[in-house]
């Protein structure tokens, strides 16, 4: 007897039925789960180069990338290379993997995590393809533009005519940036004598926050100035 209740014969007969049978079916049969996953997980953990490869195995080789397919079939990212190499399985790619006209028919008519979904892509690749062909993105639920809306793109602020349309202004300036082409050039922001005396007496940073201006803003103008950076006074020891 063994330290765990088998012969030799009995756990010779298990390894057998572990190599024919799925965990759950052997685990059906002999009500002695616990043991024969324990020894399931022995044997992947081996790595034995002579171990049985599956039909289901088999499939997924060259699907995902060996790595993967390694820790999920709990084999040695060497034993499956191995396996598909002798197979002339290709190495996994994803940039390898045409797109076909059924494909890109699909792009923008569903939202870009749905024909991720469907294609069995990832959801940056469909968008990446998307933008290389121009393609304007599917949103759910969303409000269809009409003519009389169309109209008035260009003619007051984005921010303004979103508030009128009760749409988003990211919307407003995507549809307007794609349907005409009036482009709004953002004026800058005149620096006022109170805010020009702030330059030097506090730092950079304080003045950037209080002004409502980018850090860079506020340093490019005391630099053109000739104005020093403030440096806090220390106090004496």
């Amino acid at each position: 007897m063994m330290r765990d209740g088998l012969t030799a014969a009995q756990r010779l007969a298990i390894q057998k039925l572990i190599r024919a049978k799925s965990d759950r079916e052997i685990a059906r049969l002999l009500r002695k789960s616990h043991r024969l996953l324990n020894l399931h997980c022995r044997r992947r953990s081996s790595g034995s180069q002579s171990e049985r490869w599956t039909d289901y195995e088999i499939r997924l080789v060259g699907r995902i990338r060996d790595e993967e397919l390694a820790k999920l079939l709990r084999r040695t990212p060497g034993a499956v290379a191995a396996k598909r190499e002798s197979l002339d399985i290709p190495i996994f790619s994803p940039q390898r993997i045409r797109w076909s006209s059924r494909e890109i028919e699909l792009l923008g008519k569903r939202p870009d995590s749905v024909v991720a979904r469907i294609l069995g892509r990832t959801r940056y690749a469909v968008q990446l393809k998307r933008h290389s062909l121009k393609i304007s993105q599917c949103w759910e639920n969303r409000r269809a533009w009409i003519p009389a809306e169309d109209a008035l793109l260009g003619t007051m602020k984005d921010a303004e005519l979103a508030r009128k349309l009760k749409r988003s202004v990211l919307s407003v300036r995507s549809r307007r940036n794609d349907n005409t082409s009036i482009r709004f050039n953002r004026t800058p922001k005149h620096w006022t004598p109170s805010e020009l005396r702030l330059l030097g007496r506090l730092s950079d940073a304080v003045i950037a926050r209080r002004s409502g201006r980018f850090l860079e803003s506020v340093r490019n103008k005391r630099v053109q100035l000739g104005i020093a950076r403030f440096v806090p006074k220390r106090c004496p020891a």
